[in-house]
């Protein structure tokens, strides 16, 4: 079967895929609305060549740019109709306290990568940062990233990313239903005021209807359903639905659904402590940095651009070591301060992750500031400064408090004692045990664990992993935009929240 638009004619797939999953992906990777067909007719010329094309089997999409006369072969990514149910991976076992089993994955760049058919569009490498950085678009607005030392380590990585945003926007089968909290009650749903609600003007109440998701409670073993909104961060959720704005926070990819949502809870802790510690100007305690060279590396390459790198231990009573750094200068001329975060039971995969980020934004930020000067402004910072409204994107958040103006809400974030080093918690030979031990720790303190399983049966059967969305309610989510804050209803905070937090 071949599809005709102006002078691109596509042809088949004829097996394992259908033709409509593979128009499906280029209309979305063309941003075409979703109701959007395309019709036409083949150019004379190449009639005999479609015709003979379309008479053999093949698992990709033949295109011909009958305008150019050239030729390429898609391969397409399944979609709902065509995906098979997922094969359940839950070899959880891990040596030496290891956080991930092997992902023996080849291909893995043939199997998503397609300029017209997606799910990644396109790679690209970054040879100016500290380290090797690649992006693998989704599309215009979302990517993964990769940051490592080798850009063929870094690409594996921006794909893996690219691959959890993609599960993680919208579900395969959205259920039309529509029920309120009310009728479905607390046996049965997450009661969404436990979620942190908006601090600017709250939309839910509990006979508000809207659309769940099937969730699964660790704490309590049992099947839950989740607003979802809240399940998948990219949702088609009517607006008269719509209570929170909901981020990535705390989606988690694994080579098991345990090891996904293991890492779900990582982000979770991660965000949950930066939020705690800078809405209650919390004192962190610096920490004692191990002999490890990347960290060195990017100590010292942060040194000769002006900054001091700073760890701070942001560890809270979620028990998951949790590092906040802080990249500090008083040069004039410079951005003052950039912020990042990590969390993870192997404290040396938290400095590294918190180091790579912020040292990383560093040198990012000067680039985004010469291509886009007018929203890099002083007086269009200042302005961000007084009215907290304004601060309406991620990159509101980290260039308003680059600002001198602003170093009075960091000002008391160092304490004054002395370092100390990270508790090592890797002593578990399998994930799942260690994911059982963390639900227990949040049971004692009064949480719940919920997980969403969003993964796409194509990525788990070719590629052998797993996505899941991780809920638990109770802590600080991320947002972007001060009027999405959501830290109503939050007892853990113990205080009003205050300014627009510099999470990058």
């Amino acid at each position: 079967m071949s599809r005709v638009d102006g002078g691109l004619t596509l042809i088949g797939p004829t097996v394992n895929v259908c033709v409509d999953c593979a128009e499906s992906a280029r209309l979305a990777t063309a941003k075409a609305p979703r109701d959007v067909r395309l019709k036409g007719l083949v150019a004379p010329a190449f009639q005999p060549l479609v015709t003979a094309l379309e008479s053999q089997q093949h698992d990709t999409v033949i295109a011909i740019r009958t305008d150019l006369g050239l030729v390429s072969t898609h391969r397409i990514t399944p979609g709902a109709c065509c995906s098979p149910t997922p094969k359940a991976n839950e070899d959880t076992r891990t040596p030496n306290g290891e956080l991930r089993t092997p992902n023996r994955s080849t291909g893995l760049r043939d199997a998503v990568v397609d300029f017209r058919h997606g799910p990644v569009t396109a790679l690209f490498r970054t040879g100016d940062l500290p380290l090797a950085t690649v992006t693998a678009e989704l599309d215009s607005h979302t990517a993964g990233y990769g940051r490592t030392t080798s850009f063929e380590e870094a690409e594996r990585v921006a794909i893996f990313e690219a691959i959890e945003r993609r599960n993680g926007m919208r579900p395969r089968h959205p259920d039309p239903r529509e029920i309120s909290f009310a009728e479905l009650g607390p046996d049965q749903a997450l009661d969404p005021e436990r979620l942190g609600l908006n601090d600017f003007g709250n939309a839910y109440h509990p006979d508000l209807r809207m659309r769940w998701a099937e969730g699964w409670s660790y704490t309590h073993k049992r099947p839950i359903q989740v607003p979802e909104q809240v399940a998948y961060w990219a949702a088609h959720t009517p607006a008269e639905q719509r209570f929170v704005h909901e981020t990535s926070n705390g989606c988690g990819l694994g080579n098991s659904l345990t090891e996904a949502v293991l890492h779900g809870l990582f982000e979770v802790a991660e965000r949950d402590a930066f939020l705690l510690a800078w809405y209650a100007e919390t004192p962190l305690t610096r920490i004692k940095i191990p002999p490890d060279p990347l960290l060195q590396h990017l100590t010292d390459r942060l040194e000769e651009l002006g900054y001091e790198l700073l760890f701070l231990n942001a560890t809270n009573d979620l028990g998951i070591p949790a590092v906040l750094t802080l990249a500090r200068t008083t040069r004039k001329g410079l951005p003052q301060a950039f912020f990042a975060a990590g969390a993870s039971p192997d404290p040396a995969k938290a400095l590294r992750s918190a180091a790579v980020e912020v040292a990383v934004d560093v040198e990012a930020f000067a680039d985004r500031t010469r291509a886009n000067p007018e929203n890099y402004s002083r007086e269009r910072l200042l302005s961000l400064l007084r009215d907290p409204a304004q601060v309406r994107s991620m990159d509101d958040h980290v260039a308003v408090n680059t600002l001198p103006e602003a170093r009075e809400r960091y000002a008391n974030m160092v304490s004054d004692e002395p370092p100390e080093v990270l508790p090592d918690r890797r002593d578990h030979t399998d994930l799942r045990d260690l994911l059982d031990r963390y639900t227990e720790d949040l049971r004692g303190q009064g949480l719940e664990l919920i997980a969403v399983d969003q993964s796409d049966p194509h990525t788990t059967n070719t590629l052998g992993l797993h996505c899941a969305k991780v809920i638990v309610p109770g802590t600080l989510p991320m947002t972007f935009g001060h009027l999405h804050r959501r830290t109503t209803g939050l007892s853990r905070l113990g205080t009003t929240a205050g300014h627009p937090h510099p999470f990058p």
